[in-house]
């Protein structure tokens, strides 16, 4: 931990003022603490500035593991980690990137190893040593010099053919050339599953810190898991056999499984994802419903902040899958992707906290069908209001399937079909089933950057009561300081301004616009301070002008 300190300097018993100003941007953070970490000797800084002053430790339970705990109390949007990455490695299925920069890159790939390069500035000596591996999948274009011979046998083909026969053949040959370029593309976006494994035996090769950080995260290599058989052939078989990085089978596995079960997706600040491994960060206990939530800067620093207040000893957690999905549905994804089952609260109540994100209408009495037994993906489902009727676990997965196939193709940017899908599944689903509220957060989404006043009533009415549900069940899936409770938050209160400004001045006989507006007064303040930390989250000053302007007419 104290490898941390240089980029966490409220971790001091007397850190810098800015170190603990929470409205504070997380690229400021990060270059305050730059130049502070370049003006300072970190011992003399430890000695008199007293010391660590406690904000995480790590504890240890037979449940657990090794985890985060809370050295002491933390206010909501206190930063309580950054975390610079161990490593970062690109992921499966993604579009082209560069593999050293991770930009998006399609056109330039590597003469030696055929993966996709921004252009020559990108051949680092990074990408070099990981070259020399990834050769031998024999990706690459061919040479200039096989490329000449390649044309003079065809060309040399070409010209003992007729000449009616000549264009013809010229035409095919340039579309097989294409065709085999193409294919080459492919398969090194196919590839891109042995790249995560390969940076990481390398980077151990290097560092015997790296090594030990390694092979001191969780990992499940059970060999009668799923996932075990898909590693070992897609990843380890290759990484073995073919590039020949590792002879110890059951290190490559025990490398994929810690991608498997500590990998965070890193969204970097040109608009591409990779995957990142963040020694501290991974030590954050699951929770459906987590305490903190990370953020990443632009070039893939992870920033760690309590979104509600912590207690002292409280266990750290953080969300591993989506919270918007259905217990089902997060309970197959941590079962498969982290090979564990969760218990907590909302997992281990049918109706989810009251939200019934999972639950269909049961067609006898038009009720709610819940999970007789949350944790059991085999248990039957029943009727929550009473009634006899119950249905297997396989008949509610089979129709949740067929639910979720009709948001496939669907764009999240045209806001008419957004309705119109919604209006079509709300006779079979519960009002805040998971997919109704997926297509309602989406909708809400499509006004982030339009002008309201430009909208009919009818739309704002409407657009604000689907706020107002999707609201109401964001407050009890989530903490007040998450990304998704403030963006809605912030729509919500924009269709309140607009409500109030159609509704005529507050002041004057509209004791509930005015009583409306003002209870929305710790959500404005919610908004206004996360919505500052990252500037690709939506601005927020001028819905707090306009709502401040309401208030004061």
């Amino acid at each position: 931990m104290v490898n941390l300190v240089p980029y966490n300097p409220a971790w001091l018993t007397s850190p810098p003022p800015w170190a603990t100003n929470m409205a504070l941007s997380h690229e400021d953070l990060l270059a305050k603490t730059q130049e502070w970490r370049e003006g300072v000797l970190w011992e003399t800084t430890l000695q008199v500035g007293g010391g660590l002053a406690g904000v995480l430790k790590v504890g240890v339970n037979p449940v657990y593991g090794r985890h985060l705990l809370a050295a002491r109390g933390m206010k909501a949007g206190e930063v309580l980690l950054v975390e610079p990455p161990l490593l970062l490695a690109l992921r499966a299925k993604s579009s082209p990137y560069c593999s050293s920069c991770f930009r998006r890159a399609e056109t330039f790939t590597c003469p030696s190893c055929g993966f996709f390069l921004c252009g020559p500035e990108c051949l680092t000596e990074a990408h070099r040593e990981e070259c020399v591996v990834l050769r031998r999948l024999g990706l690459a274009d061919p040479s200039e010099e096989e490329r000449q011979q390649e044309e003079r046998v065809m060309w040399e083909h070409l010209a003992a053919m007729p000449c009616e026969q000549r264009a013809q053949a010229q035409v095919l040959l340039q579309q097989v050339q294409t065709t085999s370029r193409q294919q080459r593309r492919l398969q090194v976006l196919r590839q891109y599953t042995v790249q995560p494994a390969v940076r990481t035996i390398l980077a151990m090769n290097h560092s015997d810190l790296t090594r030990k950080l390694i092979l001191t995260l969780q990992a499940n290599t059970d060999k009668e898991s799923q996932r075990y058989r898909v590693n070992q052939k897609n990843i380890v078989d290759v990484v073995v056999n073919t590039l020949g990085a590792a002879s110890d089978l059951e290190l490559v596995h025990w490398v994929c499984s810690v991608w498997d079960t500590n990998g965070f997706e890193v969204p970097l600040g040109w608009g591409t994802r990779v995957h990142g491994l963040y020694p501290m960060a991974s030590l954050l206990t699951h929770d459906c419903r987590a305490n903190t939530q990370q953020w990443f800067t632009k070039h893939g620093y992870l920033v760690l902040r309590a979104v509600e207040n912590i207690s002292e000893g409280d266990i750290l957690t953080t969300c591993y899958t989506d919270p918007q999905w259905a217990t089902m549905l997060r309970q197959d994804h941590l079962r498969v992707s982290k090979q564990f089952t969760c218990t907590c609260r909302r997992c281990q109540d049918p109706t989810e906290l009251g939200t019934f994100l999972g639950s269909p209408l049961c067609p006898r009495c038009g009720g709610t069908l819940v999970s007789s037994a949350p944790l059991d993906p085999t248990a039957d489902w029943v009727c929550h209001s009473g009634c006899p009727h119950t249905a297997p676990a396989k008949e509610v997965a089979a129709f949740g399937a067929k639910v979720g196939k009709s948001l496939h193709g669907l764009s999240p940017n045209d806001a008419g079909a957004l309705t119109a899908l919604a209006e079509h599944l709300q006779a079979g689903l519960h009002p805040t089933h998971h997919v109704l509220l997926q297509l309602h957060v989406s909708t809400l989404k499509t006004i982030v950057n339009k002008e309201l006043k430009e909208m009919s009533d009818t739309e704002i009415t409407t657009l604000a009561a689907i706020a107002d549900l999707v609201m109401g069940v964001v407050r009890v899936l989530e903490a007040p300081l998450t990304r998704l409770t403030v963006r809605m938050a912030r729509e919500e209160v924009r269709l309140q301004i607009e409500l109030a400004r159609r509704s005529g001045h507050p002041s004057h006989d509209m004791p509930a616009t005015r009583s409306r507006l003002k209870a929305l007064s710790q959500q404005v303040r919610d908004c206004e301070l996360v919505l500052s930390w990252d500037v690709r989250m939506p601005t927020f000053s001028s819905v707090l002008r306009d709502y401040h302007a309401m208030l004061d007419q």
